[in-house]
C-alpha cells in the first residue's frame, strides 16, 4: 500500500515541528507579512510547544506516508466543544496540512477518514474546524466531505493581523 498513516510518538516534537512549518508556509506563507507568519510559527510550531501537545492525552497528532516519504499530518483534540456547537463531545480537527508535492494523491480523503474513525472511537458526535475563507481548495474539500459552515472566526496570524476564517462542522454517527 503507498499510503500509511500512523500517530506520531511523544520523542518525534523535532520531526513535526520542521513539517509544521513547511507545510503552515506553503498553505498560509502568502496570507499575512513575513514577519507575523515567522512569529506565528516561532509561536505555535516550536519544539516545547509541540513537546507539550503530544504528551495530551485528548490531542492526537497523525502523520502520513506516501511511498514511505513523510507527506504531511493532521491534529485532532477529543472534547474540545465551541460555542456555536451545542454538544461537549466534539473534537476540533485542528490541522489537516499535506508538503504540496503530495497534493492530489488521496492523502487529505485518507486523513480526514482516519480522524473521524479516530474520533468515533472516542465517543465524539461531530468534527469542528476552521478554515481560511480564502482557501478555496480547504473549502472545496470539507463541503465535499459533508462540513457545513456553522459561523465566523478571526484566526489570529499576530497582533495586527487576523485572517477571517469560517468555523465548520461534521456530525459523526456510530
Amino acid at each position: 500500500m503507498s499510503i500509511l498513516i500512523k500517530a506520531f510518538d511523544t520523542t518525534e516534537a523535532e520531526k513535526l515541528s520542521k513539517l509544521s512549518r513547511q507545510t503552515f508556509i506553503e498553505s498560509h506563507g502568502h496570507s499575512a507579512k513575513a514577519k507575523d507568519i515567522e512569529d506565528y510559527i516561532q509561536s505555535h510550531f516550536n519544539t516545547e510547544n509541540l513537546t507539550d501537545a503530544l504528551e495530551d492525552p485528548y490531542t492526537h497528532f497523525s502523520k502520513v506516508y506516501f511511498k514511505s516519504q513523510l507527506a504531511g499530518y493532521t491534529k485532532l483534540i477529543l472534547n474540545q466543544p465551541h460555542s456555536l456547537i451545542n454538544n461537549p463531545n466534539v473534537a476540533k480537527f485542528e490541522r489537516l496540512y499535506l508538503l504540496k508535492e503530495f497534493y492530489g494523491k488521496g492523502l487529505g480523503e485518507a486523513l480526514l477518514q482516519h480522524n473521524i474513525d479516530l474520533a468515533k472511537k472516542r465517543q465524539q458526535k461531530a468534527l469542528w474546524l476552521f478554515v481560511w475563507t480564502q482557501n478555496d481548495k480547504g473549502l472545496k474539500f470539507y463541503k465535499k466531505n459533508r462540513f457545513k459552515i456553522v459561523g465566523k472566526h478571526n484566526f489570529k496570524i499576530s497582533d495586527d493581523h487576523y485572517n477571517p476564517n469560517y468555523v465548520m462542522l461534521m456530525k459523526i454517527s456510530k
